[in-house]
């Protein structure tokens, strides 16, 4: 049995910055560049591993070409049991830093859907966890786990539009919180009326909101931002820890914005962080 299961997304990230700012159709320089597993339900999965969880992962197909054999070899030494499909090729996602600025295109098979399996394990968790990028899969997933009395997260993503109100906790990143509404207070009360659950919308350097009925805001931390990709999987993995530790819903707010923090300032797409890493930073804050 796992504390989680991961169900989504999962690439090779090559990442660099740029030199100086590049100007439209110009080549340009990275430096700093490095290579790491990708994809938000790889980096909640190996998040919650540094954290001492045991996480169980699938979703996107990996290929049997160079990159899948990376992904699968770092993923078991980081402890992660990987059940996704081996087919066509492994999907690499490139990010160039600019500033504070963040650009990202992915490269993926067009696998459909319905020939992604899903892995009848997926089950035997305490939580699970999935990534919007797969509506149909998702949606069977959380249908099985509320059957099971399992709770679900869902990082909302267009696909899974039609399916969130079958998650308990629906996370909304500020860009697709706009789908709903421009204000964030706004698009968390509409999510919550969707799901009749839990809504948060991340706001980055703005903190979060969480509507529950109520609304709660919880501010960010004010930390030296290095990189800022992969925050969003190490506060939804923050969250879920908090969440499985019984924390009160503030506090496992405010867990999860620490563990997004520690993220930010590192670069990468992954950093590896302990609960006593996170609760040293929430510390170290409230002595200022």
């Amino acid at each position: 049995m796992f504390d989680v299961f991961c169900y989504g997304a999962i690439s090779l990230d090559i990442s660099g910055r740029l030199e100086r700012p590049m100007r439209e159709y110009e080549q340009a320089t990275a430096t700093d560049y490095m290579m790491s597993i990708g994809g938000d339900a790889a980096l909640v999965a190996l998040t919650l591993s540094s954290m001492g969880l045991s996480a169980g992962l699938a979703g996107s197909p990996v290929g049997e070409d160079p990159m899948g054999a990376y992904i699968l070899d770092s993923l078991k030494k980081d402890g992660i049991k990987a059940m996704m499909p081996m087919i066509g090729k492994t999907a690499m996602t490139s990010i160039v830093i600019d500033k504070n600025k963040r650009s990202t295109i992915t490269f993926h098979d067009n696998t459909p859907e319905e020939q992604i399996p899903i892995p009848e394990e997926i089950t035997d968790t305490g939580c699970i966890y999935v990534d919007g990028c797969f509506g149909r899969n998702g949606a069977i997933i959380a249908v099985k786990a509320r059957a099971k009395g399992i709770k679900t997260v869902l990082n909302f993503d267009l696909p899974s539009g039609p399916h969130m109100g079958l998650y308990d906790v629906v996370i909304a990143s500020e860009k697709v919180s706009k789908l709903f509404s421009d204000d964030p207070v706004e698009a968390a009360r509409m999510i919550h009326e969707a799901n009749n659950g839990l809504a948060i919308v991340t706001l980055g350097e703005m903190g979060c909101i969480c509507c529950d009925g109520a609304m709660i805001s919880v501010p960010a931390f004010e930390v030296g931002s290095v990189d800022t990709t992969g925050a969003g999987a190490a506060f939804a993995a923050g969250f879920i820890l908090a969440q499985l530790r019984d924390m009160p819903l503030e506090d496992s707010l405010e867990f999860a914005s620490a563990a997004g923090a520690l993220k930010v300032m590192a670069r990468g797409s992954y950093r590896k962080m302990s609960e006593q890493d996170v609760f040293g930073l929430i510390s170290a804050h409230k002595n200022q």
